[in-house]
């Protein structure tokens, strides 16, 4: 399957990729994992080099993303696209093949802006539910709002989640805290992933029936 991780420009999704694609190797389940970068800076596949990745990361920002990758079979593909409101071709390609989409978002006002209501730009949303005609079973791919860089007992968590879910979002249980840990981790090997909210992440995703 592949899931593809998008985001407006300041969702995090890079990191969130390399965690969650750590997590998911070490779950109990033992997923086999590869990566592929579908952002032009390809931060992805440097990361999967110097932090000396055990799975594979392929380069693949193009927007024939469609048909230069083939879902891997027996494997989670998590692909880290590039911004949508930068790079609307990508996201569209990769949202013709995914299998579950999972839209990174800090609980502020300027990335709620950003996808219920963007200036200049296609919604978040609407690409979403354009690609359905595309897609073999004409069916958007499900999606899932990830809340991330939340501080703890901070009152924004609960108002965001309430205003997405408000806009016709699901939003998953799990939040990813702001923390050095992940902030620095980009670059560097990650280690016990399935310990923290990465894991919990995984857990929630098997018990929604998100993963195979």
């Amino acid at each position: 399957m592949l899931i593809a991780n998008v985001s407006p420009r300041t969702g995090g999704k890079t990191t969130n990729s390399g965690w969650l694609a750590h997590a998911l190797q070490e779950a109990e389940r033992d997923y086999d994992v590869v990566g592929y970068d579908a952002d032009h800076s390809q931060q992805f596949h440097a990361w999967s080099l110097s932090g000396e990745f055990t799975f594979p990361v392929i380069s693949a920002a193009t927007a024939k993303f469609h048909l230069d990758v083939t879902p891997p079979d027996g494997k989670i593909g998590i692909v880290d696209c590039g911004h949508t409101e930068n790079h609307p071709d990508i996201t569209n390609s990769v949202l013709r093949v995914a299998d579950l989409v999972i839209l990174h978002m800090a609980p502020t006002k300027a990335d709620f802006d950003r996808i219920v209501d963007p200036p200049d730009k296609t919604k978040i949303g609407d690409l979403i539910a354009m690609s359905a005609a595309l897609r073999a079973d004409r069916q958007p791919p499900p999606t899932w709002v990830l809340l991330n860089r939340t501080v703890t007992g901070a009152a924004s968590t609960g108002i965001y989640r309430g205003m997405m879910e408000d806009e016709g979002w699901n939003v998953l249980t799990t939040v990813i805290p702001r923390t050095e840990l992940f902030g620095q981790s980009v670059s560097y090997p990650i280690f016990d992933a399935r310990k923290g909210p990465f894991g919990a992440l995984v857990t929630e995703l098997e018990k929604r029936e998100l993963l195979p």
